[in-house]
């Protein structure tokens, strides 16, 4: 089973965008909460940051499904940023989706590089 301490620096990196874009999506509730003084915006955030942070849990405790099923939460959690994006809103709140979703993707890129899938795989380096 993958090391959390050895893991290569493109593990690390996607398991903290992850978990950072989590968080964000959920602030960008919080604010849109205050904002609005609706509390309906935060239910949608909080779930997807949870099924987020569940995934960044497997990453980090290396289990093997994890890069899989990052990749696709990360996939899906990008193309709900990008409908953000292309719907009618605040300007901030489109800005930040468009960079939460390029962060996303990113992550996508970054757990499916050869040392990510060789750290979850197994295998020599």
């Amino acid at each position: 089973m993958p090391n959390a301490r050895n893991a290569p620096p493109e593990a690390t990196l996607a398991t903290l965008l992850g978990a950072g874009g989590g968080l964000a999506f959920v602030l960008m509730g919080l604010i849109q909460w205050q904002v609005e003084g609706d509390s309906g915006w935060m239910r949608f955030p909080v779930t997807v940051a949870v099924v987020e942070l569940v995934v960044v849990g497997g990453l980090y405790a290396g289990l093997r499904p994890a890069r899989l099923a990052a990749a696709i939460v990360y996939a899906l959690v990008a193309l709900i940023h990008l409908l953000a994006v292309l719907n009618d809103g605040p300007v901030w709140l489109r800005v930040l989706s468009a960079v939460l979703s390029a962060v996303h993707v990113f992550g996508v890129v970054l757990l499916n590089t050869r040392p990510v899938r060789i750290h979850f795989l197994g295998g020599q380096r």
